[in-house]
Protein backbone atom coordinates (compact mmCIF):
# COMPACT_ATOMS: atom_id res chain seq x y z
CA UNK A 1 0.00 0.00 0.00
CA UNK A 2 1.03 3.16 -1.12
CA UNK A 3 1.58 6.32 1.54
CA UNK A 4 -1.35 7.92 -0.34
CA UNK A 5 -3.73 4.92 -0.11
CA UNK A 6 -2.73 4.53 3.45
CA UNK A 7 -3.69 8.03 4.49
CA UNK A 8 -6.66 7.78 2.38
CA UNK A 9 -7.11 4.38 4.74
CA UNK A 10 -6.61 5.92 7.69
CA UNK A 11 -9.13 8.76 6.55
CA UNK A 12 -11.55 6.37 5.42
CA UNK A 13 -11.83 4.49 9.03
CA UNK A 14 -12.39 7.66 10.65
CA UNK A 15 -15.02 8.79 8.54
CA UNK A 16 -16.65 5.24 8.96
CA UNK A 17 -17.09 5.97 12.84
CA UNK A 18 -18.14 9.45 11.89
CA UNK A 19 -20.76 8.13 9.64
CA UNK A 20 -21.71 5.44 11.85
CA UNK A 21 -22.83 8.46 14.63
CA UNK A 22 -24.31 11.07 12.55
CA UNK A 23 -25.01 9.24 9.76
CA UNK A 24 -23.44 9.33 5.34
CA UNK A 25 -25.51 12.94 5.20
CA UNK A 26 -23.72 14.24 8.14
CA UNK A 27 -20.32 13.53 6.90
CA UNK A 28 -18.81 16.51 5.31
CA UNK A 29 -15.33 16.96 3.73
CA UNK A 30 -15.82 19.69 5.91
CA UNK A 31 -16.41 18.44 9.01
CA UNK A 32 -13.82 15.20 8.34
CA UNK A 33 -11.34 17.85 7.33
CA UNK A 34 -11.84 19.46 11.36
CA UNK A 35 -12.09 16.10 12.75
CA UNK A 36 -8.51 15.13 10.90
CA UNK A 37 -6.72 18.33 11.46
CA UNK A 38 -6.53 18.50 7.68
CA UNK A 39 -7.59 21.32 4.96
CA UNK A 40 -10.97 21.04 2.97
CA UNK A 41 -8.54 21.22 -0.69
CA UNK A 42 -6.48 18.23 0.74
CA UNK A 43 -9.42 16.17 1.81
CA UNK A 44 -11.23 17.07 -1.63
CA UNK A 45 -8.24 16.14 -3.56
CA UNK A 46 -8.85 12.83 -2.42
CA UNK A 47 -12.37 12.29 -2.88
CA UNK A 48 -13.46 15.22 -5.17
CA UNK A 49 -17.78 15.44 -3.86
CA UNK A 50 -19.35 14.28 -0.93
CA UNK A 51 -21.11 11.21 -2.76
CA UNK A 52 -17.19 9.79 -3.61
CA UNK A 53 -16.50 10.21 0.02
CA UNK A 54 -20.23 8.44 0.77
CA UNK A 55 -19.59 5.49 -2.15
CA UNK A 56 -15.82 4.92 -0.26
CA UNK A 57 -17.22 5.00 3.47
CA UNK A 58 -19.73 2.35 2.09
CA UNK A 59 -16.67 0.28 0.63
CA UNK A 60 -14.25 0.61 3.65
CA UNK A 61 -17.70 -0.37 5.82
CA UNK A 62 -18.22 -3.48 3.33
CA UNK A 63 -14.68 -4.33 3.58
CA UNK A 64 -14.62 -4.06 7.47
CA UNK A 65 -18.28 -5.90 7.95
CA UNK A 66 -16.67 -9.17 5.20
CA UNK A 67 -13.99 -9.02 8.09
CA UNK A 68 -15.53 -9.30 11.16
CA UNK A 69 -18.63 -10.59 10.27
CA UNK A 70 -18.80 -12.65 6.59
CA UNK A 71 -15.04 -14.10 6.48
CA UNK A 72 -15.26 -15.94 10.47
CA UNK A 73 -18.59 -17.01 9.40
CA UNK A 74 -17.46 -18.60 6.55
CA UNK A 75 -14.58 -20.50 8.75
CA UNK A 76 -17.69 -22.79 10.28
CA UNK A 77 -18.75 -25.85 8.71
CA UNK A 78 -21.23 -25.27 6.66
CA UNK A 79 -25.53 -25.35 7.96
CA UNK A 80 -26.91 -23.99 10.90
CA UNK A 81 -23.60 -23.49 12.29
CA UNK A 82 -22.47 -21.28 10.31
CA UNK A 83 -25.96 -19.47 9.74
CA UNK A 84 -25.64 -18.68 13.86
CA UNK A 85 -22.29 -17.90 13.65
CA UNK A 86 -22.97 -15.10 10.90
CA UNK A 87 -25.89 -13.69 12.86
CA UNK A 88 -23.95 -14.01 16.22
CA UNK A 89 -21.03 -12.11 14.19
CA UNK A 90 -23.44 -9.59 13.09
CA UNK A 91 -25.04 -8.67 16.63
CA UNK A 92 -21.67 -8.31 17.60
CA UNK A 93 -20.91 -5.83 14.34
CA UNK A 94 -23.43 -3.03 15.85
CA UNK A 95 -21.38 -3.24 19.35
CA UNK A 96 -17.76 -2.88 18.22
CA UNK A 97 -15.97 0.00 19.63
CA UNK A 98 -14.67 1.24 16.50
CA UNK A 99 -18.27 1.69 15.50
CA UNK A 100 -19.49 3.90 17.93
CA UNK A 101 -23.13 4.57 16.21
CA UNK A 102 -23.27 0.98 15.58
CA UNK A 103 -24.31 -0.44 12.10
CA UNK A 104 -22.64 1.78 9.50
CA UNK A 105 -25.57 -0.03 7.15
CA UNK A 106 -28.50 0.44 9.01
CA UNK A 107 -27.76 3.99 9.51
CA UNK A 108 -27.63 4.76 6.36
CA UNK A 109 -30.00 2.51 4.90
CA UNK A 110 -32.89 4.97 6.52
CA UNK A 111 -31.37 7.82 5.32
CA UNK A 112 -31.58 6.79 1.68
CA UNK A 113 -34.26 4.16 1.39
CA UNK A 114 -36.02 7.01 -0.29
CA UNK A 115 -33.66 8.82 -2.23
CA UNK A 116 -32.56 7.66 -5.62
CA UNK A 117 -28.67 8.48 -6.81
CA UNK A 118 -25.04 6.90 -6.92
CA UNK A 119 -25.21 6.33 -3.63
CA UNK A 120 -28.33 4.20 -2.72
CA UNK A 121 -27.52 1.95 -5.63
CA UNK A 122 -24.11 1.21 -3.99
CA UNK A 123 -25.67 1.00 -0.34
CA UNK A 124 -27.76 -1.61 -2.13
CA UNK A 125 -25.77 -3.88 -3.87
CA UNK A 126 -23.97 -4.25 -0.40
CA UNK A 127 -27.34 -5.09 1.26
CA UNK A 128 -28.18 -7.21 -1.72
CA UNK A 129 -24.70 -8.78 -1.80
CA UNK A 130 -24.94 -10.03 2.19
CA UNK A 131 -28.67 -11.34 1.64
CA UNK A 132 -27.19 -13.29 -1.10
CA UNK A 133 -24.84 -14.64 1.61
CA UNK A 134 -27.92 -15.28 4.09
CA UNK A 135 -29.70 -17.42 1.40
CA UNK A 136 -26.67 -19.35 0.75
CA UNK A 137 -26.33 -20.13 4.62
CA UNK A 138 -29.63 -20.95 4.92
CA UNK A 139 -29.58 -23.26 1.61
CA UNK A 140 -26.66 -25.15 2.86
CA UNK A 141 -28.79 -26.09 5.94
CA UNK A 142 -31.46 -27.17 4.13
CA UNK A 143 -29.02 -29.56 1.64
CA UNK A 144 -27.56 -31.02 4.61
CA UNK A 145 -30.93 -31.41 6.13
CA UNK A 146 -30.57 -29.75 9.09
CA UNK A 147 -33.60 -27.29 8.10
CA UNK A 148 -36.66 -28.11 6.65
CA UNK A 149 -36.67 -28.52 2.94
CA UNK A 150 -40.07 -26.80 2.78
CA UNK A 151 -38.23 -23.34 5.20
CA UNK A 152 -39.11 -20.43 2.55
CA UNK A 153 -35.80 -18.91 2.59
CA UNK A 154 -36.80 -15.82 1.34
CA UNK A 155 -38.87 -15.40 5.15
CA UNK A 156 -36.10 -16.83 6.82
CA UNK A 157 -33.79 -14.39 5.55
CA UNK A 158 -36.44 -11.31 6.66
CA UNK A 159 -37.04 -12.62 9.89
CA UNK A 160 -33.32 -12.67 10.92
CA UNK A 161 -33.10 -9.54 9.19
CA UNK A 162 -35.81 -8.41 11.62
CA UNK A 163 -34.09 -9.82 14.71
CA UNK A 164 -30.96 -7.30 14.02
CA UNK A 165 -33.20 -4.67 13.21
CA UNK A 166 -35.14 -4.90 16.21
CA UNK A 167 -31.99 -5.76 18.69
CA UNK A 168 -30.23 -2.13 16.87
CA UNK A 169 -33.38 -0.42 18.32
CA UNK A 170 -33.46 -2.20 21.84
CA UNK A 171 -29.39 -2.32 22.37
CA UNK A 172 -28.60 1.40 20.84
CA UNK A 173 -31.51 3.52 21.57
CA UNK A 174 -33.50 2.02 24.66
CA UNK A 175 -29.66 0.87 25.95
CA UNK A 176 -31.39 -2.08 26.97
CA UNK A 177 -28.36 -4.48 28.11
CA UNK A 178 -30.54 -7.70 27.98
CA UNK A 179 -31.46 -7.71 24.67
CA UNK A 180 -28.42 -8.93 22.98
CA UNK A 181 -28.98 -12.53 25.17
CA UNK A 182 -33.05 -12.23 24.41
CA UNK A 183 -32.07 -11.79 20.80
CA UNK A 184 -29.69 -14.39 20.24
CA UNK A 185 -33.02 -16.64 21.99
CA UNK A 186 -35.46 -15.66 19.44
CA UNK A 187 -32.95 -16.80 16.81
CA UNK A 188 -32.69 -20.17 18.32
CA UNK A 189 -36.50 -20.14 18.64
CA UNK A 190 -36.50 -19.03 14.83
CA UNK A 191 -34.34 -21.80 13.87
CA UNK A 192 -36.17 -24.16 15.74
CA UNK A 193 -39.43 -23.70 13.85
CA UNK A 194 -37.58 -24.67 10.71
CA UNK A 195 -35.91 -27.86 11.51
CA UNK A 196 -36.72 -31.05 10.48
Amino acid sequence: MSKGEETKSLILDRAVQIASVYGLEGLTIGTLAEELGMSKSGLFAKFSSKENLQIDVLRKGSELFRRYVLYPALKSKPGITRLRNAFVNWLDWSNRSDLPGGCLFLASSSEFDDRPGIVRDHLRKIQLSWHSSLKQFIEEAKEKGELDPKTNVEQLVQEIWGLVLSFHFYNRLLEDKSSEKRTKQCFNELIKRHMK
